[in-house]
């Protein structure tokens, strides 16, 4: 089957909301990427190359293109940093395990 000696399990929720949209993948990976650090939505949309409209219903959840319970804070994976009144996105400790499980199983790819 798998040959790591600790195969984690996650919820088939967040891989099947992870793999429905390239959108949610995107930014999952690109905040990775720069872990530990956190992003601003604007600069977030313009290195995945989406509208932040967008990229706030992948993050938040926003009517009917984008399920609150699918969204990524929602699933736990991103969290919100607040600081001197502005917001800032973060991967959490989650999101981490979820990105190295599906570059794992799934491959590298977006």
């Amino acid at each position: 089957m798998f040959e790591t000696p600790h195969f984690i399990t996650i919820d088939p929720h967040i891989l099947r909301s992870i793999n429905k949209s390239v959108l949610r993948k995107k930014v999952l990976f690109y905040l990775y990427s720069i872990y530990p650090n956190y992003d601003y939505l604007a600069n977030i949309s313009r290195r995945v190359r989406s509208d932040p409209t967008n990229v706030l219903g992948c993050l938040k959840g926003m009517g009917n293109r984008y399920n609150g319970s699918s969204s990524l804070i929602e699933l736990g994976l991103v969290e919100v940093v607040e600081k001197d009144g502005y917001k800032y996105y973060r991967i959490t400790d989650l999101g981490r395990k979820v990105v190295e499980y599906v570059r794992e199983v799934y491959g590298d790819y977006i």
